[in-house]
């Protein structure tokens, strides 16, 4: 405090019972201070946290560069010497468009530094306006579940029941609604059948039919499932080149799909043989003799053989050994 005392008149009452009267007195400015303190301390406090102003925070008022005048940028023109000089006499307008574009340009820089002194004020109280904005939202919010829980506890048995069930009624309500805009009220029956095995798939894959393949059975890397019938002693149908009783002696490669065809063929081995000789019986010597007819002769005993499996298929029948007797 400054040593300097400054006066004041201070009322005092007498407490003697006497009549009111008004007693001037000489005070010092810390004696003042004194008396805050021990009225007020919470005021006194806050008189000391203000503190006096800091000479280098400067506060910034907006009409301080605007009191430049058109005058003046007239007489700047006039002042002026070299080529400004001979562009005024030229173009005596010049000062005002001269003024306006000052004007503008320094509107702009004060607008900017009012909105760039407003953004750091801004984010320096954006924490705690955030703190406080959710300190009184939770306050509120606990004002309200009590005030709610109050008249939910003065209410009746029957009210209470009304009301917990009018709260499950709503959010089975609103359950329902989701269900039904989603998935429906009702699911949709299931398919019966399979239609493409693409919409049980985990991934789906687009090939070019046209491009080079690698077959799955005839590939190298997969098992051949081929097996080796016992040579075949058949007689033959005759023909205008065969003789009276042309014959025939046949060894036939069968290949499966999968190894079970392969084990129910050797299984049913005599079976299946006497189904390849009531084939073969059928076929004629001009038949058996030439290449298209033993063929012909493989695809047929490979579709009568599919026709009594019972697991999996028989891709290919070849011929091992062929002997034809006209």
């Amino acid at each position: 405090m400054v040593d300097n005392e400054s006066t004041t008149k201070v009322e005092d009452e007498k407490k003697d019972g006497t009549p009111e009267g008004e007693a001037e007195d000489v005070l010092s400015l810390e004696s003042l201070d004194e008396i805050i303190a021990n009225e007020d301390p919470e005021f006194a406090k806050g008189l000391v946290d203000i503190g006096p102003d800091d000479p280098s925070n400067t506060i910034y008022e907006e009409g301080v560069e605007l009191e430049y005048t058109l005058e003046e940028e007239i007489k700047l023109w006039q002042r002026s010497t070299g080529l400004r000089q001979k562009l005024y006499k030229l173009l005596p307008f010049l000062p005002k468009i001269s003024y306006k574009i000052k004007m503008k340009r320094t509107i702009l820089r004060l607008s900017w530094i009012k909105w760039k002194e407003q953004a750091i004020q801004n984010l320096r109280n954006a924490g705690p306006n955030t703190l406080a904005g959710l300190k009184k939202l939770a306050a509120s919010m606990k004002a309200g579940i009590g005030t709610g829980l109050t008249a939910f506890k003065s209410f009746s048995l029957v009210k209470k029941l009304a009301f917990v069930g009018l709260i499950l009624l709503t959010g089975a309500s609103g359950y329902l609604i989701y269900r039904t805009a989603t998935k429906g009220l009702v699911p949709h029956d299931q398919e019966l059948f399979i239609g493409s095995f693409a919409d049980w798939s985990q991934a789906k894959y687009q090939y070019d039919p046209k491009a080079e393949m690698e077959s799955f059975y005839d590939s190298t890397r997969t098992t051949q499932n081929i097996l080796l019938m016992k040579k075949m002693v058949v007689n033959l149908k005759r023909s205008v080149e065969s003789g009276p009783n042309p014959m025939g002696a046949f060894e036939f490669y069968v290949e499966g799909t999968a190894s079970e065809v392969v084990v129910e063929i050797k299984d049913r081995e005599p079976e299946v043989e006497d189904l390849f000789l009531r084939t073969i019986e059928e076929t004629t010597f001009d038949q058996a003799s030439s290449g298209e007819g033993k063929q012909l002769l493989c695809e047929r005993l490979r579709k009568e053989v599919n026709k009594i499996l019972t697991k999996g298929y028989v891709r290919r029948i070849f011929i091992k050994t062929a002997i034809i007797k006209p």
